[in-house]
């Protein structure tokens, strides 16, 4: 994948596809710390709104951005679990599409592409069948990555994005939580 000559905005649906996908890994491990999810949740939702072009204050998106990158930074402090590992990849690739609207020098795609296979390599390494979610995973960056160089409108890009990120109720390492 190209994501050097993708656009500031393509490159931030891709990580918000990626925030949007494991979406449950974030909400897991704060129901195990007994911590509240929304500053994530408000994040996600706001960058969402501002791609698709409802949200038009880049101030606003910098105010709900900050509020979740403090309280990402204070849920994982000290924080040494593989539930832990996928809540921080989460908040990564969150992270790399809010920071990426605010900054358009910025391109975390492939590290946020690289953090989600090392975090299933480690899941089959604890003895995990995912040689599936791989596949799976792939295939699902290759459908975000066909869908933001299709040519389309960008708002119909991004809600074509959102809508395949949020079709299935399993994250990229396969939990569910319904």
């Amino acid at each position: 994948m190209e994501f050097e000559t993708l656009s500031q905005w393509r490159r931030s649906a891709f990580c918000a596809a990626m925030a949007e996908r494991n979406r449950n890994h974030i909400a897991l491990f704060c129901e195990m710390q007994e911590q509240e999810s929304t500053p994530y949740t408000k994040c996600l939702s706001k960058t969402w709104a501002f791609l698709e072009g409802e949200l038009k204050s880049i101030d606003n998106l910098e105010r709900f951005f900050n509020e979740f990158d403090q309280w990402q930074n204070e849920l994982l402090d000290n924080q040494d679990s593989f539930g832990a590992e996928a809540a921080q990849q989460t908040c990564q690739s969150l992270y790399s599409a809010s920071y990426g609207l605010l900054d358009e020098t910025a391109n975390d795609c492939q590290l946020v592409q690289l953090s989600n296979q090392q975090l299933l390599a480690e899941f089959a390494e604890m003895g995990n069948e995912s040689d599936e979610l791989k596949i799976r995973q792939q295939e699902f960056e290759q459908q975000v990555y066909e869908l933001l160089i299709q040519g389309k409108p960008k708002r119909e890009t991004i809600i074509a994005i959102k809508k395949l990120a949020a079709s299935e109720p399993e994250s990229s390492l396969g939990i569910s939580l319904d």
